[in-house]
């Protein structure tokens, strides 16, 4: 079986030579989604902890549960996270998880122990926080679908809000961010407009970028080689554009059929994306080739039941964000 990856562009489509797998390597998903390392895989990530689980890290169960019954109205999460929806690590390697169902966001210090909640971004109460992203200089930009608003915070603390009330019209529903590589552009994906809104440091808008039908209702998006890769919820498909929003093509691994989201991990080169059918989330460098795979279906802290979100940070550690289950499994390489 060999494992490719197909690239369709507007004018024509590359296949690149596929790599030939032994029967070993064939099995590296399943293998590994049972728990044991292959021979074959080339890249290993081991379970290192669990936000919001039972028996993981979580914020006091009393304080927290009162919380969250404030900004549900009903129902409680006593390990800490509601609908947790994204995740980003800031420059000091907190931990800053954006929970919709608690409308907040949790920051949890691993090297201190300490952990804060954040209700609110200056005047504004947080309603539906939706996307985290950290940008070269440590500023935390916040997404918040319900206030059509992105939130700087700086050195942790509230800055400023990306969109003036003026402008805030120009956003109506966004969800996740990615910056461009050097970092001057924000993009801010609309499901509502079914755009890519591209955002320069003051909030102006630089341009929109009309997506498809196949990339309908994005759920993930990355930054890779210049090109703004978007994942459709629908139709669970991956298709990347320019800068000035001209669809490139089409970006598919083999043996992924319905990927629910993705991450590219820069600093690596490749690819993590979740695949539901094997119940795992499989590594793939930028040729396609198949790296290794990493996670476990189950109520376990350690394991998932489905992955909505996967974040990589700086120093490799992976993320995995289970919103349904209110938890985020943090992975490390080898």
């Amino acid at each position: 079986m060999a494992k490719t990856i197909t690239r369709t562009t507007t004018k024509k489509t590359f296949f690149h030579q596929p790599a030939l797998w032994t029967l070993a390597g064939i099995l590296i998903a399943s293998v590994l989604v049972a728990g044991q390392p292959s021979a074959d895989a080339t890249v290993e990530l081991r379970y290192v902890c669990t936000y919001g689980a039972k028996d993981g890290i979580h914020p006091p169960r009393l304080s927290n549960k009162k919380l969250a019954v404030a900004a549900t109205g009903h129902g409680d999460h006593p390990y800490g996270l509601g609908f947790p929806a994204a995740v980003a690590t800031d420059l000091e390697g907190r931990i800053w998880i954006a929970d919709s169902g608690t409308a907040s966001v949790h920051v949890f210090d691993r090297k201190s122990g300490a952990y804060r909640e954040i209700r609110k971004a200056g005047a504004y109460t947080l309603e539906q926080p939706a996307g985290v992203a950290c940008d070269r200089e440590g500023r935390m930009y916040l997404v918040d679908t319900a206030l059509s608003n992105v939130f700087v915070f700086e050195n942790g603390e509230y800055a400023r809000a990306l969109m003036k009330p003026a402008t805030r019209h120009l956003l109506t529903g966004p969800t996740v961010i990615a910056f461009s590589e050097d970092e001057h552009t924000i993009y801010v994906a609309d499901p509502p407009k079914n755009a890519i809104v591209a955002l320069n440091r003051e909030g102006e808008v630089d341009a929109t970028i009309r997506l498809t039908d196949a990339t309908r209702e994005p759920s993930a998006i990355a930054v890779v080689n210049n090109q703004i890769y978007v994942l459709g919820s629908r139709e669970h498909r991956v298709e990347f554009f320019s800068p000035a929003g001209e669809r490139r093509g089409e970006l598919r691994w083999e043996g992924v059929q319905f990927p629910t989201t993705f991450a590219f991990d820069a600093a690596n080169r490749r690819f993590l994306v979740a695949n539901p059918s094997v119940s795992a989330v499989e590594i793939f460098d930028e040729e396609g080739r198949g790296l290794g795979a990493f996670g476990q279906l189950g109520d376990r802290a350690d394991q998932h039941r489905r992955v909505d979100a996967v974040h990589v940070d700086a120093r490799g550690l992976a993320y995995l964000v289970d919103s349904h289950h209110g938890k985020v499994l943090v992975f490390r390489g080898q």
